[in-house]
């Protein structure tokens, strides 16, 4: 793990304890809402990857509409873990780093990857796109969910302070090129001033465009 990883993860595992407490009390709905227009896709899904689970509030809205799939939910931070299996005693959670995914090194494992609030906090964006590519099956689908704008998400992280001031969301365009330089297809991004959603597919054949 890198150092600014590692100070990434110790953010997070100090964070994981006030969390929840910062949370709305509607935050159920708010996540419901916000997928609600990809029934479709997590309905078909068979086997689903959440990355940067944090606490696990995103892990019944994923049950409640992809009831028979394997849901796998990963995060950085142990801590944050420890509040999901309090949350879900039965989820699969998996302590691991987007950049090096633990999972088979050859053949895609999931239908659909989703990454809720934690796109900006990747190290290496393009890296760790390029990783999710390659758990995904061909044509599998990559959901990035932000349930506030851009604009609200990069004010909150640059008041933050140290290691997460300089973790932005990319301007839509941007994170559209970005999307297809890592394998993904048919990339879309909805940047506006209530959220931020971005959704692509994995290509039949993965052809890297280049590295940022």
């Amino acid at each position: 793990m890198s150092a600014s990883q590692s100070e990434l993860r110790a953010f997070f595992e100090d964070l994981a304890q006030r969390w929840d407490a910062q949370q709305s009390p509607d935050r159920h709905e708010v996540l419901r809402r916000l997928l609600s227009p990809f029934s479709a896709e997590l309905g078909a899904a068979q086997a689903i990857l959440e990355v940067g689970t944090g606490t696990g509030a995103l892990i019944p809205c994923l049950r409640e509409r992809a009831p028979a799939a394997w849901l796998v939910s990963i995060d950085l931070a142990h801590a944050m873990l420890k509040r999901a299996r309090q949350r879900s005693s039965d989820a699969t959670l998996v302590q691991a780093d987007a950049h090096r995914l633990p999972f088979a090194q050859r053949a895609g494992v999931f239908d659909l990857a989703v990454c809720h609030n934690s796109f900006p906090h990747f190290a290496d964006v393009p890296s760790a796109l390029r990783e999710l590519a390659r758990v995904l099956v061909p044509g599998g689908c990559l959901l990035i969910l932000h349930d506030l704008g851009r604009v609200q998400v990069n004010a909150i992280h640059s008041s933050a302070g140290p290691p997460i001031h300089h973790d932005l969301l990319p301007p839509g365009e941007e994170a559209r090129r970005i999307l297809i330089g890592a394998g993904f297809v048919d990339a879309q991004v909805a940047d506006t001033k209530d959220h931020y959603v971005a959704i692509g597919h994995r290509a039949e054949a993965l052809q890297i465009t280049g590295k940022d």
